[in-house]
């Protein structure tokens, strides 16, 4: 697993700025990486799935249940896999978007939760 890249600087960035500048909960979904077969099999039976967004905010606003963000650097494409999740969430009655870049998705961030 490629630990310095784009995409996870911009995450890193993203969660400094939630841990110290709100009380928001925020969870990273560890779904990418290099895996053994075996590995790989053992995840999925334990609940991986692919798409997942790489970060939930489990604190609910009158109009929704949470807010799921997939990070991507400037240059980065969601997947199919990466939409679905985010459509099906949708349904589920959260919140749920791609942001490109940490200054992106800390307004979103902020206009979710109506911060300033």
């Amino acid at each position: 697993m490629r630990i310095n890249t784009p995409e996870s600087t911009e995450q890193i960035l993203i969660v400094n700025w939630v841990r110290q500048c709100t009380d928001i909960p925020c969870i990273h979904i560890v779904n990418e990486g290099k895996r053994s077969q075996q590995e790989g099999s053992m995840l999925k039976r334990m609940g991986m799935t692919s798409g997942v967004s790489d970060l939930f905010f489990p604190r609910a606003t009158p109009e929704f249940h949470g807010l799921w963000i997939e990070v991507k650097a400037m240059n980065g494409k969601v997947s199919p896999a990466q939409q679905k999740f985010i459509d099906n969430m949708i349904q589920e009655g959260f919140f749920a978007i791609a942001a490109w870049g940490a200054d992106a998705a800390i307004e979103i961030i902020k206009t979710h939760y109506h911060l300033r």
